[in-house]
């Protein structure tokens, strides 16, 4: 082989087959990479300088930035690029942690939300609350919507329409203490497979009812209890989901659980319940109604999961259907007591 024909065949190795490629597809390309990694191939060439506009897949994270102020002047430009068209984005993520004005943060957000978003997750931790634009409640495509800690969600007057929602988590929101607003939200998802509600700091003493017939996974965590001396009230959490799979319920809260279908599909459950002092309930009716809750999930669920204080409040009932239980000889349920008690029983 010549110097000519070796020269010849480097070039042909070494061509830059990507470049080369439609825009379109180059930009599909880049969204599977970090967007922070995806926004650095700009320098590559003049080619690439403006190819990140035409990403469908955002993911935002301001810690990892060198600056506050360069993540803010970025978003600015991000907003000003999208704000004025309709564009191709499908998945937004936006984690914050810097101090920015909400004003300023809601633009960026509302940037992002158009007609073909399929997926939103916005966890905000800041001083000011943030507004979720009200338009995302139209988004017909949306899927996954994932909101945590500084939104603030007003659906007052407003109608929610989420035809393709299938996974719906909400974090440590001011609007957990509108439980009208979590059932509106349900309401209008009607093929809504996973729910997951964190609340630390319950402050609503009204009646919360997830009702929906498609939802399969069920996640509720209520961990602690605020309160008030002058208005004590009475939690009460409703389930009303007939097709359910999995159960995750931890509430400290709630002073009455009532499962109005037993869920014959479940396979999974875990629970955390526990008498407080501040209810104004007395125990043995905590109790009783503690087991009426558990009894029918136990003769149901493959794999059970208690906390100890939920091991104490039905340790009779967990004995009973031990020693007396419709479970055949091969099939009764097997006790591990680590941290949670696990009950199984084999198909």
């Amino acid at each position: 082989m010549t110097k000519d024909d070796r020269r010849k065949r480097c070039k042909e190795v070494n061509k830059d087959m990507i470049s080369d490629l439609p825009n379109v597809i180059i930009g599909h390309i880049l969204s599977f990479l970090p967007t922070k990694d995806a926004l650095c191939t700009c320098i590559l060439s003049k080619s690439w300088r403006e190819l990140w506009r035409s990403l469908s897949n955002f993911d935002f994270d301001d810690r990892t930035w060198k600056s506050k102020i360069i993540f803010g002047n970025f978003m600015d430009r991000f907003c000003y690029l999208h704000n004025s068209r309709e564009n191709s984005i499908t998945k937004f993520r936006l984690r914050v942690n810097g101090s920015y004005p909400s004003s300023r943060m809601s633009a960026w957000i509302s940037a992002a939300i158009k007609d073909n978003l399929e997926e939103l997750k916005l966890w905000i931790y800041t001083a000011d609350h943030v507004p979720l634009p009200r338009r995302i409640f139209s988004c017909e495509k949306l899927v996954i919507l994932d909101l945590g800690y500084r939104i603030d969600i007003d659906l007052l007057g407003v109608g929610v329409h989420f035809p393709c929602l299938k996974v719906l988590h909400l974090q440590e929101l001011p609007m957990l203490d509108d439980h009208a607003s979590i059932e509106k939200l349900l309401a209008g998802s009607p093929v809504l497979e996973e729910l997951k509600i964190e609340h630390e700091d319950c402050e609503s003493r009204n009646v919360l009812r997830i009702c929906s017939s498609s939802l399969k996974r069920l996640i509720i965590r209520f961990p602690f209890v605020a309160y008030d001396e002058k208005d004590p009230g009475c939690r009460e959490l409703t389930l009303d989901t007939p097709n359910l799979e999995l159960l995750k319920l931890t509430d400290l809260v709630s002073e009455k659980l009532n499962m109005l279908q037993i869920p014959y599909s479940l396979v999974e459950a875990a629970l955390s319940v526990a008498y407080k002092h501040v209810f104004t309930i007395q125990v043995d009716d905590y109790i009783d109604m503690a087991v009426h809750l558990l009894r029918p999930i136990m003769t149901i669920v493959k794999i059970l999961r208690l906390c100890d204080t939920t091991m104490r409040v039905s340790f009779i009932l967990i004995l009973l259907l031990c020693l007396i239980s419709p479970w055949s000889d091969h099939s009764l349920p097997h006790i591990d007591i680590p941290f949670t008690d696990v009950i199984r029983r084999s198909s």
